[in-house]
């Protein structure tokens, strides 16, 4: 905090130091932890993602293309198992 007062980064350092907590539990709230990523470790891919998860939505949001075919498989298959239907 001696260096910055730019609040992302403030709260990314406090992320990193806290950890991401629980819900419900006593330690601090926030972000459950990723089952497939670490937040810090894998930050430049978890962006490469975010673009490339933007590009899709803005090209096919209901993933009707031929190559998103099997994008839209999985994203079903994760839906029905929430019982939230499917695209």
């Amino acid at each position: 905090m001696c260096e910055t007062n730019d609040g992302f980064v403030i709260s990314e350092k406090d992320l990193e130091l806290r950890g991401s907590g629980d819900f419900f539990g006593t330690m601090q709230h926030g972000l459950p932890e990723f089952k497939i990523a670490n937040l810090f470790e894998d930050m430049a891919i978890l962006k490469k993602v975010q673009v490339v998860a933007q590009e899709i939505m803005a090209n096919d949001a209901e993933l009707k293309l031929p190559e998103n075919q099997l994008l839209q498989r999985v994203v079903n298959q994760k839906l029905e198992k929430l019982g939230t239907g499917t695209l």
